[in-house]
């Protein structure tokens, strides 16, 4: 394991966790139909976080590898469980607005903000920039 590979999964993870608990972001990115890159979505962001961090098993991997404390897990686990077991109004991953006005999904982003904030404070500057900063996705259309 190299520093490099650490740095690079920790802004990767940071990212996605904030892409994930910012309802304004997911608001004006899933729902402008004018972008056509395909990271703005629901699948995507998951994705992101799920499939492409190598966070399955519970962050086995990543804490194995010294990429995650576990004070980082004991913060984050809840709001991942509920991240992972949430399913879109009739299993349609597309549908953002129903997505967007799922009142479970909002449930899960109210868990997110609360994680988020107690993991900022455990982060360096440099860190908690990634994890906070406001996101314009216009930036990467």
């Amino acid at each position: 394991m190299t520093s490099d590979d650490k740095n690079l999964w920790r802004e990767r993870w940071l990212g996605c966790i904030n892409e994930l608990t910012s309802l304004d972001l997911q608001n004006k990115s899933w729902l402008d139909k004018t972008h056509t890159n395909p990271h703005w979505s629901f699948v995507e962001f998951m994705c992101s976080y799920f499939d492409d961090l190598g966070i399955d098993d519970h962050y086995k991997y990543p804490i194995d590898k010294g990429w995650l404390t576990n004070q980082e897990f004991e913060i984050i686990k809840d709001w991942h469980e509920a991240l992972d077991q949430y399913d879109s109004p009739k299993n349609d991953d597309y549908d953002h607005s129903a997505i967007l006005n799922d009142p479970k999904w909002l449930e899960i982003l109210q868990i997110g903000q609360t994680t988020k904030s107690k993991l900022a404070s455990t982060l360096n500057e440099t860190e908690k920039k990634i994890l906070t900063e406001e996101i314009n996705y216009l930036n990467f259309v």
